[in-house]
């Protein structure tokens, strides 16, 4: 099923819906108030809500999935809503936690200098820097902010130290994400050198500012439940900018796969439903660098898409 969220002038926030086989969009509300007997319509008003509805055993997907299949011609007319017509937002808007994996690309990764056993690199994002499929990213004139087209996964049952077999289980779904980076900001000035009373260097770096300003996660449209992904490693990932072929790969290149980070990252932390884990980027397409994919200088428009997901329309807008 496709999920997702969008604005409703009847709600005080985002409101949740669900694809139609014609390709409408049916406010979640309406079904519950047709269909869901002893379920209150206010239960659903995010996204992350359903989810724990679902993992409370309140509803689930196959019973939405019949009222949906169900719906009569005249149903439909009465419940559907014109995608084109929707402002849509991120499919999860609060994340409990939001992660992203660095260098997981396995020509990244290979030519890295890594410790011994080396484990998957992650940082936090802010879910302040999360906007809509369609909505604007601001660029402010930090130097080179380029595009890292990702596949990220939805938590959608909690755990703590959750095996490696037993990690799909928790994925509710998966969606589309652009985690735009300021290259040149880290470059220039989101770093510092540690020096050592023996007098040995170290240079250090954290992924805060670089990643986190608001509007550098566009997600979406769609959050598509696990069952229609039979494979979340073997789909194809690309971003053009300005309908030009800037970035593409596929996601089994991926040094760790989701079953491991599930695993890896439950060890430490207690996944919670919402949570999103976003897991890499792909390289590049010659002539193009990632930093040489400058969204400030060239303008315009960038979009980023995954097989089997569709794809984000981002505008570029200089602030």
């Amino acid at each position: 099923m496709r999920l997702c969220q969008f604005d409703s002038p009847g709600h005080n926030g985002p409101a949740v819906g669900v694809r139609s086989v014609a390709g409408n969009v049916i406010p979640l509300e309406s079904l519950l108030r047709e269909h869901g007997e002893g379920v209150p319509t206010d239960s659903v008003c995010s996204m992350v809500e359903f989810m724990e509805g679902c993992h409370a055993g309140r509803f689930s997907l196959a019973m939405l999935r019949g009222w949906v299949e169900k719906l009569t011609a005249a149903e439909e007319s009465r419940f559907a809503l014109d995608i084109e017509r929707l402002h849509l937002r991120a499919p999860v808007t609060t994340p409990p936690k939001f992660f992203a994996v660095a260098i997981n690309g396995r020509a990244n990764w290979d030519r890295s200098i890594k410790p011994p056993n080396p484990t998957a690199q992650y940082f936090i994002k802010l879910r302040t820097c999360l906007t809509g499929p369609y909505d604007p990213v601001e660029i402010p004139d930090i130097g080179s902010v380029g595009p890292e087209v990702e596949l990220a996964l939805i938590i959608g049952r909690p755990g703590k130290n959750i095996p490696v077999t037993a990690a799909t289980e928790h994925i509710f779904g998966y969606t589309i994400h652009n985690d735009l980076t300021a290259h040149a900001l880290r470059e220039r000035s989101e770093w510092i050198k540690l020096r050592r009373k023996d007098g040995s260097e170290q240079h250090l770096t954290y992924p805060g500012r670089w990643k986190n300003f608001d509007t550098f996660s566009p997600m979406g449209p769609w959050l598509v439940t696990a069952d229609e992904i039979p494979d979340p490693h073997a789909l194809n990932l690309w971003a053009k900018l300005n309908g030009e072929l800037v970035q593409q790969g596929n996601s089994r290149d991926v040094v760790f796969r989701a079953p491991e980070l599930i695993a890896y990252l439950s060890q430490a932390h207690t996944l919670e439903v919402g949570d999103i884990i976003s897991l890499g980027t792909v390289p590049p397409v010659e002539p193009w660098t990632m930093a040489s994919i400058d969204l400030r200088l060239h303008g315009g428009m960038i979009e980023a898409g995954i097989e089997g997901l569709g794809a984000l329309r981002n505008p570029i807008v200089r602030i």
